[in-house]
């Protein structure tokens, strides 16, 4: 399929649809290489309206190289303006970089202005993070190098078990996958921020970090649910949650047999990714990173005395297992919503705050907001996650009070509700053909 450089999103008809989105196979580098055709970053850094180099600034970011090496070429506005709270920090350092005033006007519908919602929301914060406990960040540290630990104890016994009662195996591997699951959920906290050994984890069930940084951190969280957001394409057409008036029935009827496609998917992503590698698709090579998933079969092969055959096979059984609730809490965790904001629903305008937009497309779950464990292993505390995704998910709840205080002043509101009742929701999600509109939904300071 060739992409129509021409073509328009639904929601703002004024931008141009993201080219490569639905070529297949639909990859992260694919997305990165359409905003810069359609981003005007003129092969450097875009922010707002104007053009850096930050060639000589990306071995010194404090957050990683790695970031400004994924989006050289594209507009990074939405980064740059939630990676950092504290941002006229880092406003001092831009005209050092600056070359020059943008041609284009941002392919993007979201705006930063000095007194709206989220500007005005930053500081308040910042100034509350000075407040919390010391080393608060260490409580999800316990939690991810706990889980790591009952991974590598139960994972070789699993092996052995199975070899002696056949009941008894299949239930540890279900147990197994479901840590394995808030292991690799854990492991998500940590790949939004600067580097960390820990984010590797993510990578123990069958998924790719460095790939991860792009369809997640880079393009569901700061184009949530647009057009923008690769992560609602990647199961095209089995699973559909855009809104549309020509929906045909058998996609519609995802919302009942989309849990046979989750138990599949680690594994595809698993397969897809080094498929790729072996064709260079998008000029990927193998990388050290990539094998990190093969630790845990040889692990389990060594400890637990069965053939490595029947490791890999118990081991593959486990990343199913892992796969499914992995994929059900993300999709519970409040985007997947039918009463939320998709790309083909009638947004508040053609232009809008960026963090008003993040709660038109969360519904937060009330069992998640006060357990740090919850939190951290399910997805939880998801709106002031998304808001602020470079934050650790302990700290996170310390934030709900000026939340709720800002979200009074601008008339707006943090929506909630329970796991069941986002479950029923993602599955009217799936079905459901006609738009929402947020038109007349206001806001006022």
């Amino acid at each position: 399929m060739v992409p129509d450089p021409h073509k328009r999103q639904i929601s703002f008809p004024k931008l141009l649809y993201p080219l490569h989105k639905n070529i297949e196979p639909r990859t992260p580098q694919q997305w990165i290489s359409g905003k810069q055709k359609v981003d005007g970053a003129e092969g450097l850094w875009r922010i707002h309206d104007n053009i850096y180099d930050l060639t000589d600034f990306v071995s010194s970011h404090p957050g990683g190289s790695q970031w400004l090496e994924l989006t050289k070429g594209t507009d990074i506005t939405e980064a740059f303006e939630t990676h950092h709270i504290n941002s006229a920090v880092v406003e001092v350092l831009l005209p050092k970089y600056f070359i020059k005033r943008a041609e284009s006007l941002r392919n993007s519908p979201f705006t930063f202005k000095g007194d709206g919602f989220y500007k005005t929301l930053k500081p308040k914060i910042a100034a509350k993070l000075k407040e919390l406990p010391h080393n608060l960040r260490k409580k999800s540290d316990y939690v991810t190098d706990f889980l790591l630990g009952v991974v590598l104890i139960l994972s070789p016994f699993c092996c052995w078990l199975w070899t002696k009662n056949l009941i008894y195996g299949a239930a540890l591997t279900v147990i197994l996958g479901f840590i394995l699951s808030g292991l690799t959920t854990c492991a998500h906290n940590y790949i939004h921020r600067s580097d960390s050994w820990r984010m590797y984890l993510l990578n123990f069930s069958g998924y790719s970090y460095a790939e991860f940084r792009i369809s997640h951190a880079l393009s569901h969280h700061l184009h949530t649910n647009t057009a923008n957001d690769i992560e609602l394409s990647f199961l095209l057409p089995l699973l559909n949650y855009f809104p549309s008036p020509n929906k045909p029935l058998w996609t519609q009827a995802a919302g009942v047999f989309y849990p046979i496609i989750f138990v599949f998917f680690g594994l595809v992503l698993m397969v897809k990714n080094f498929a790729d590698i072996f064709i260079k698709l998008n000029n990927k090579n193998l990388s050290w990173d990539s094998m990190i998933l093969f630790l845990l079969p040889v692990w389990m092969w060594l400890l637990s005395g069965v053939s490595l055959a029947w490791a890999i096979v118990v081991w593959q059984v486990t990343v199913m297992a892992s796969s499914i609730f992995f994929v059900v809490f993300g999709l519970t965790a409040g985007h997947h919503a039918h009463t939320n904001f998709f790309e083909g629903d009638v947004p508040r305008d053609e232009s809008l705050d960026w963090g008003i937009h993040q709660l038109d497309t969360v519904i937060e779950r009330v069992e998640n907001m006060e357990d740090h464990f919850k939190s951290i292993t399910r997805f939880g505390d998801h709106a002031l996650h998304h808001l602020f995704p470079t934050l650790d998910h302990a700290e996170l709840k310390y934030l709900y009070p000026t939340l709720l205080e800002h979200c009074e002043k601008f008339d707006t509101q943090l929506r909630m509700t329970t796991f069941y009742n986002a479950l029923i929701s993602h599955s009217k999600q799936l079905i459901r053909k006609w738009p929402n509109n947020f038109k007349n939904i206001k806001c006022t300071k």
